[in-house]
């Protein structure tokens, strides 16, 4: 039924026509490839191995082509194993090389080459008992992606993860992962936080121990030695300003005299159309605009007492008072509404209890220029 229902639909399907043909659906998009049973190490699969490919419109998707190199000659498909409407699952054939993956519907609708890859190893010689990886060397405090650690035992190792924070030493969360199972891979992620606390910006380590040295170490001391250790940087903010820009003369400076007041935020200029993003998540306070500020957001940074507002923004925010935001969320464009001279985002701090409730404005250029260090 699908075949004749694409049929007559004709050259109308074009968003599944990729292929050449017109087809009944829409095909998939695939966002991230993950190993996760029978792997030959955290970031590698092998012949046998079980994927998990990740995207949207995943229902209708058949089959999975392992695209190998830009030629044809070493392309391999497989059928699916289990489908889900945001994931599959399939097992890397023998043939299958390294590359990219392209996903088809069961009426023949295609994706695009997904952008992310799958590294296939064979025969490669095992490099110890245990391959530990931290994905992302860099974690933004409550951002979409939180600090992460995946393990992956060769043999049978029963674990457990700590994580501490170097600056002091301290053991500031742990994870008994007990007995891990050879070739699959176990996750364990941290947001940021102990017992709801946000944790001070700095460099953390994660550190795998083996439990039976542990069950030893308390007896007799010293401490055991970890198995791997991986650090990563927690951030706490992300620059606000995606994109090139300046910090103006004096006259934009926090403190700067205006007619009747004085500048209670830094201007940061750059082009208009800038994307602009939370430099702290929190809670959208104030969506509004008014004649002075233009259009502007207030957001309540999670985890502090502080109030952050973006002004002179192009259009109205999309966040509406209320909303949960993410560090490094979209918030809007950098424009020149309101009172402005020419584009540029007016960015001020508040402490707390908050913006124009009690609270005092503070000087925002030390905290930019820190951010700004970061990318």
């Amino acid at each position: 039924m699908a075949c004749g229902l694409g049929f007559a639909l004709g050259a109308a399907a074009s968003a599944g026509a990729s292929a050449g043909g017109a087809f009944a659906s829409d095909p998939a998009a695939i966002t991230a490839i993950s190993c996760i049973a029978g792997c030959a190490g955290t970031d590698a699969a092998q012949p046998g191995s079980l994927l998990r490919i990740r995207g949207t419109g995943m229902r209708g998707v058949a089959k999975i082509v392992f695209l190998g190199s830009s030629a044809d000659a070493d392309d391999a498909t497989v059928k699916v194993l289990a489908r889900r409407p945001t994931s599959v699952d399939v097992k890397v054939p023998p043939q299958a090389s390294s590359g990219r993956l392209r996903a088809l519907n069961g009426d023949g609708a295609r994706s695009a080459p997904s952008r992310a890859t799958v590294s296939i190893q064979r025969g490669a010689a095992a490099k110890g008992p245990l391959d530990v990886q931290v994905v992302g060397r860099r974690v933004f405090y409550g951002a979409a992606r939180p600090a992460r650690v995946d393990v992956l035992a060769r043999q049978p190792l029963s674990v457990t993860v700590a994580l501490v924070r170097l600056s002091d030493g301290a053991v500031v969360a742990g994870w008994p992962l007990g007995a891990l199972v050879p070739g699959a891979v176990r996750t364990v992620t941290w947001d940021g936080t102990v017992e709801g606390v946000a944790q001070p910006a700095g460099r953390y380590e994660f550190r795998v121990f083996s439990d039976v040295a542990g069950a030893q170490a308390a007896q007799v001391a010293p401490a055991p030695a970890p198995l791997a250790t991986r650090s990563f940087d927690l951030v706490d903010h992300k620059f606000p300003v995606r994109g090139r820009h300046t910090f103006g003369s004096a006259v934009a400076a926090f403190g700067a005299v205006r007619d009747g007041h004085t500048h209670q935020g830094q201007d940061v200029f750059a082009d208009c159309g800038t994307p602009l993003v939370a430099a702290r998540g929190g809670v959208v306070k104030l969506n509004q605009h008014q004649a002075n500020a233009g259009n502007y957001i207030v957001i309540d940074g999670a985890g502090t007492d502080v109030d952050y507002a973006y002004m002179h923004m192009r259009d109205p925010s999309p966040l509406q008072k209320g909303v949960r935001v993410l560090t490094g969320q979209p918030i809007g464009n950098v424009g020149d509404t309101g009172d402005a001279e020419g584009c540029h985002l007016h960015f001020e701090m508040w402490s707390g209890p908050g913006w124009y409730t009690g609270g005092a404005p503070l000087d925002p250029l030390p905290f930019l220029t820190a951010w700004s260090a970061y990318g």
